[in-house]
């Protein structure tokens, strides 16, 4: 395997930590620490967390000689809730168009995975089945770089501070959302789709301004 190999594996895996919460917003990463618990040399850590800093993942202080995971601002935060509404929205009409009742199965049992975790109170696992079942919306449209847009824009709530404290009557609401926004796609009805998936989003942000900022 090549060291840019190696290197661009590292930043995956380092990046699936922050994912998975193994990591979090504000945590100090001590790279001899990642690199013994990856089990691969410092070097390639130090490559994964430069490339995750240069993509806003990881902060550096040069005072301090150390990175830790990022933390959204508000301005942040507020910024990347409005693209991803933009975004989810603007998919709609092209992924109504695409829709099968193959793609309308996968989409409802994405909305089941989650419910399923929510209800549970599986932290880890319903920020990723959420992300999946909104990414399954974007794919729709059927334009790659869409979906990968989408899926970073996304991940960065990962950054949110306390993201996985909440649940309760708030993970009851998203549930109710997700199940209104694919009773939309069921129907067919891409502006009640467009409309849902709106107010699931400003709900969201509602949210999470008053309980993080």
């Amino acid at each position: 395997m090549s060291e840019e190999t190696l290197d661009y594996k590292t930043y995956k895996l380092i990046k699936q930590m922050m994912l998975n919460f193994d990591i979090v917003p504000g945590q100090r990463l001590v790279i001899t620490e990642l690199a013994d618990q990856l089990g691969i040399s410092r070097t390639p850590v130090k490559m994964a967390l430069i490339m995750l800093m240069k993509e806003g993942f990881v902060d550096y202080s040069s005072r301090q000689s150390c990175y830790t995971i990022h933390q959204l601002t508000r301005d942040e935060y507020d910024g990347l809730a409005d693209f991803r509404e933009i975004l989810e929205a603007g998919a709609v009409n092209k992924a109504m168009k695409n829709l099968t009742a193959a793609k309308l199965s996968i989409l409802e049992q994405k909305a089941y995975d989650f419910k399923k975790a929510a209800q549970a109170n599986e932290r880890e696992l319903r920020f990723v089945l959420d992300l999946e079942f909104h990414a399954s919306i974007v794919n729709l449209a059927g334009s790659s770089s869409l979906s990968e847009t989408f899926r970073d824009v996304y991940q960065r709530f990962f950054m949110q501070r306390r993201i996985i404290r909440h649940g309760g009557d708030r993970n009851a609401q998203v549930i109710a959302e997700h199940d209104q926004i694919a009773a939309a796609f069921g129907q067919g009805d891409a502006e009640a789709a467009r409309q849902a998936i709106v107010a699931h989003a400003r709900s969201a942000k509602d949210f999470f301004d008053s309980i993080y900022y």
